[in-house]
């Protein structure tokens, strides 16, 4: 026989025993190849004796080939284990031309072959490099690190002729030592090494690398192993088991387990239903089990073997396994710092950097992270951020000016982080967001440190996703604190989630949602979502922080129907706030119309710092897009028109019977006008030019179709105020025509001076009546207070040719005011009397009459008298 096992092979306790190969009989029946057919015993220049074993497949191509035979029973930690053969290699080693001897391997051939990663310990040349240095190495899922360094050139110590006897010996405390001989035995070289760690021992197996001309160079003969061998009569056991992935397990045993131990039935885990689905070999002694769904993170988990046997029936039943897996969750890692302007430098390198921070108490591995700002992407190296721990990100070139401050890593594709501001955010391996921002040099809060060299820091990492609020300006004098606890570092509870912002209709299938702020896990909550007359069927995220999604419609959307959508108190925000705003109206918009869309409040000269505001509001039965409307401003004098203005860069819809207001500011508009609706608040990066005193805008739709027309003057406003700065300008009437100056009238004082959003202070519907002439009252109060300020008369006449005089004389007669001579009016008019006289000061306490005149399309004259009462308070 080739292969002779000299002694005690079935005793039932620990024995020396010794395995001897010298292919002296040509039989290898014990020896399995990969590829097969590349190998064979050789009586031609044997290496000792008659036979060796020797490469002799003729490749017409480069190879890597593997040949290999079982070895069973060897235990290296229970006493002393040794190696002898002896190699010639017929040609100089380099990196494609080389070869190893693994004494102890926990794959086959066909698995060290194809497999993801062998382990064990191996003798050779070039493994690692091309130096000719012959070594043992330690081989940790496919990773070579040397053990024993021989210092002994192959190439010019042995040379292509030449074989030598090699030797190795461990001791059961992972104590080695190799020997290199002459085949005189005359010794070449000694060395020693140390390394513990055992993995499986099952194979003795040959790799030989080479080129398309350099095969059939390798030659081995005389293989001894000597050790303690005996038969194994114990159940296997698990030695490792790893957490690979959210619902995955790399399990490996001391020893090789049978086939139906890896059978799917034969797991369990945390006692429910939560079945393995696949397992797949790595090697002999290690499997990965893919489970059904995820694993519970950060807590215990138990796995649970039925029966766990190795090839020799030894088993053992229930065998459990308890691990604790740990992945980062969103929010578990975040960026805490962000240094986007470093120049002027404070006290700080002059570079940019971002700081992360680990929330919680498990380690993560960075391996294959990202950090992204939508258009540069740089993927982290393996680096371990421990509990509580900080990472200094940067430029590669910058990384040793921040390595003082703390633990830093340079990165090549750095993203830039401009001044003003950008989405920052940081995804684990499975493109997962973890954290990320969308900072703004808003967010500094002190404008000395706005132009450069302060960082900004979060406030409280308790809150990761909380922005605006939640981050500000460094407090630290040398401008920010890389590597430590932020300096601004405070409580600061994030109590508030504003809810939807916005829907919006792409076509009747599709609709986009944008939330305030990043929502985790929203698409398993699905149902949660409700639209009248149809029904979400896919949910897809559109936005890398998490705060806009597409949905997909089960019904289609029809037109000229309002559909609500509204959110379960089940959704929150990271902070588990429900939303302020669940319920959002929106429909398919229509081509907008000339009259549509009109000026319905304007505010052209606010406080100073304040922005203006344009306010519209809808007054037709269609759903409007506000991204289709365009708004520019006129300097009449100069017959010269200011650029297009985008009244929306967005799309939304502005429904019927709706306001849209837009600034350059809402924080501040809304803290300015008290009797706002910030729903219909949007902001725009500029508005048109509206000068102080007097101006004039035009609303367009995307074809340049004049849609509306203002002419506005600070005389429009209520003549007895003291001043006009912060005041709006309002309608009286929605539908009116806005280039009447008659329709508008300064904002009430009770309103707080304006109502962006919200229906007019000055507002008066008008009556439900069939006269052709009427009063919205019979009396007015013109104090400015919001209440019966003024007069609308109100006109259903006949023909669209009316011309309309109106004249008004107090209650002896005299004359007061003309408030309108020759208007040539359709079949509905409004005009408005705010209760001054021709002098433009506010009449006396008293009884008016006006005197109304009216030449039809016909060619006749009508007159009435109507009567109102001033009263003065």
């Amino acid at each position: 026989m080739n292969k002779v096992i000299l002694l005690a092979l079935l005793m039932p306790v620990t024995a020396f025993g010794q395995i001897m190969e010298n292919f002296e009989s040509g039989n290898l029946s014990g020896w399995v190849q990969s590829p097969e057919g590349h190998w064979n015993t050789d009586y031609v220049n044997a290496v000792s004796g008659t036979g060796s074993l020797h490469h002799t497949f003729d490749n017409p191509e480069a190879g890597l080939d593997w040949i290999g035979t079982a070895l069973r029973n060897l235990h290296p930690d229970r006493g002393n284990a040794t190696w002898n053969f002896t190699v010639r290699h017929g040609y100089d080693p380099s990196a494609s031309n080389n070869w190893a001897l693994f004494i102890m391997s926990d794959s086959d051939p066909a698995s060290a072959r194809n497999g993801p990663g062998i382990n064990g310990y191996a003798v050779g040349v070039n493994q690692t490099g091309y130096d000719d240095t012959l070594r043992l190495w330690k081989v940790k899922n496919g990773l070579f690190s040397t053990v024993v360094n021989s210092h002994l050139n192959w190439q010019t110590g042995i040379g292509i002729t030449d074989a030598a006897k090699i030797s190795v010996e461990r001791s059961p405390t992972g104590e080695w030592s190799m020997e290199v001989r002459r085949i005189n035995n005359d010794l070449i070289i000694s060395s020693t090494g140390n390394d513990s760690e055992l993995f499986g021992t099952g194979w003795f197996l040959v790799s030989y690398k080479y080129t398309s001309t350099r095969d059939r160079l390798l030659w081995l003969d005389d293989v001894v192993i000597e050790g303690t061998f005996y038969e194994d009569d114990e159940p296997p056991e698990v030695s490792e088991c790893k957490v690979a992935g959210s619902n995955l397990l790399l399990i490996s045993f001391n020893e090789e387990v049978s086939e139906e131990s890896l059978s799917l039935s034969n797991f369990s885990l945390n006692q429910i239903d939560n079945r393995a689905i696949r397992v797949t070999r790595r090697n002999s002694l290690s499997v990965y089990v893919e489970f059904r769904e995820q694993f519970i993170n950060k807590s215990a988990n138990k796995l649970l073997f039925n029966n766990l046997c190795d090839r020799l029936s030894n088993c053992k039943r229930n065998v459990e396994i308890e691990f604790t897996p740990a992945w980062a969750d969103p929010g578990d890692v975040i960026i805490s710092e962000i240094m986007a302007d470093p120049v002027p430098a404070v006290d700080l390198p002059a570079k940019e950097y971002i700081e992360l921070y680990n929330r919680t108490k498990y380690s993560f591995n960075l391996k294959n992270w990202s950090l992204s700002d939508g258009s540069t992407s740089c993927v982290i190296p393996e680096k371990l951020i421990l509990p509580g721990g900080r990472l200094i990100l940067c430029q590669t070139q910058d990384s040793s000016l921040f390595n003082r401050y703390g633990k830093t890593m340079g990165l090549k594709s750095f993203p830039v982080l401009t001044d003003g501001g950008k989405i920052i955010y940081l995804c684990d391996s499975t493109k997962s967001l973890i954290h990320g921002v969308e900072y703004s040099s808003g967010w500094y809060g002190n404008v000395l440190k706005v132009d450069g060299g302060w960082s900004l820091e979060i406030i409280d990492t308790d809150y990761p996703f909380f922005g605006y609020g939640n981050w500000q300006a460094s407090k630290s004098g040398e401008g920010g604190t890389p590597g430590k606890i932020n300096s601004v570092s405070g409580v600061n509870p994030d109590n508030i989630f504003s809810g939807i912002e916005n829907v919006f209709p792409d076509n009747s299938s599709k609709i986009r949602i944008k939330f305030s702020e990043t929502i985790i896990g929203l698409k398993k909550k699905i149902e949660s979502i409700k639209i009248r007359g149809s029904k979400i069927d896919t949910l897809i995220n559109s936005d890398p922080l998490l705060r806009d999604y597409t949905a997909f419609l089960s019904q289609h959307l029809q037109n000229g129907i309002i559909y609500t959508m509204t959110v379960g108190d089940e959704v929150t925000d990271f902070a588990g706030n429900k939303m302020g705003k669940n319920e959002f109206r929106f429909g398919l918009p229509e081509p907008v119309n000339t009259g549509d869309i009109l000026f319905n409040e304007l505010l052209f000269n606010p406080f100073p710092e304040e922005p203006d505001f344009i306010e519209f509001y809808n007054c037709s039965d269609r759903i409007i897009n506000a991204s289709d409307l365009l708004l520019v401003s006129v300097n009449d004098e100069l017959k010269d028109t200011s650029s297009v203005v985008l009244v929306s860069s967005v799309n939304h819809c502005i429904l019927p019977r709706n306001y849209n207001v837009i600034t350059s500011d809402k924080k501040a508009l809304k803290e300015r006008f008290s009797a706002s609706d910030p729903d219909n608040i949007f902001e725009i990066s500029s508005l048109p030019s509206m000068p102080d005193d007097r101006g004039h805008l035009i609303l367009y739709d995307r074809y340049l179709k004049k849609i509306d027309e203002v002419f506005y003057d600070e005389k429009m406003h209520y003549s007895l105020l003291s001043g006009y700065e912060g005041i709006s300008l309002e309608k009286v009437r929605t539908n009116s025509i806005s280039a009447d100056k008659t329709q508008w009238h300064s904002a009430s004082e009770s309103s707080g001076w304006g109502t962006p959003g919200a229906p007019n202070s000055v507002l008066i519907e008008p009556l439900e009546s069939n006269d052709e002439i009427s009063l919205s009252s019979t009396k007015i109060t013109p104090d400015n207070d919001g209440n019966e300020d003024f007069l609308v008369i109100d006109f259903k006449l006949a023909g669209i040719g009316n011309v309309i005089s109106i004249e008004v004389f107090d209650e002896t007669g005299r004359f007061t005011k003309k408030l309108t001579d020759n208007l040539l009016a359709g079949p509905e008019a409004s005009i408005v009397w705010n209760g001054t006289a021709e002098d433009e000061k506010l009449v006396s306490t008293g009884i008016y009459i006006f005197l109304i005149t009216i030449f039809d399309d016909a060619g006749k004259t009508h007159k009435w008298k109507k009567v109102c009462t001033v009263i003065r308070r």
